[in-house]
């Protein structure tokens, strides 16, 4: 995402798509903080302390963008957004990017507590945690309702 142009071609498929919010990952941007893009979206994301691999963020649309409260960026693979959306007053999402094993234990252990850490913090908030991803158990044909984007 740090490709000029990157920003503009997600915002232009989240549109076309009708995503009003949408998780990344990989989005290799250093530090952590938020932007709105050109066209008004917002962009709430997490990296390494310098540019590198990794890193996680949150696409928001423009038209729901006012109902970001907040957000805790606590590491380059978790994040946690806080949105006021209605019928509960608080939501929180966590936007989560597990390593391979190709990393250290120390490194999977340093994971596994930070995604502790922001699951303990949605039940402090009333919430609860859920997973989404790609899973897969055995051999499947993509269906007609799933879709990928690649960017």
């Amino acid at each position: 995402m740090v490709q000029l142009g990157k920003v503009q071609l997600l915002s232009e498929e989240m549109m076309r798509l009708g995503v009003d919010i949408c998780g990344l990952s990989e989005v290799r941007r250093d530090g952590q903080r938020h932007f709105t893009t050109l066209d008004s979206h917002t962009i709430v994301y997490s990296g390494r302390p310098t540019h590198g691999m990794s890193g996680v963020a949150v696409w928001i649309h423009r038209k729901v963008a006012g109902v970001l409260v907040g957000y805790e960026p606590i590491s380059n693979r978790v994040l946690v957004v806080q949105l006021d959306v209605k019928p509960r007053n608080i939501t929180l999402i966590l936007r989560v990017y597990g390593p391979t094993t190709a990393v250290t234990e120390e490194e999977m252990e340093r994971f596994y507590q930070d995604l502790s850490q922001a699951v303990k913090q949605a039940h402090a908030h009333g919430g609860h945690a859920a997973c989404n991803g790609r899973f897969q158990l055995g051999r499947r044909e993509p269906s007609a309702m799933s879709s990928m984007v690649g960017l």
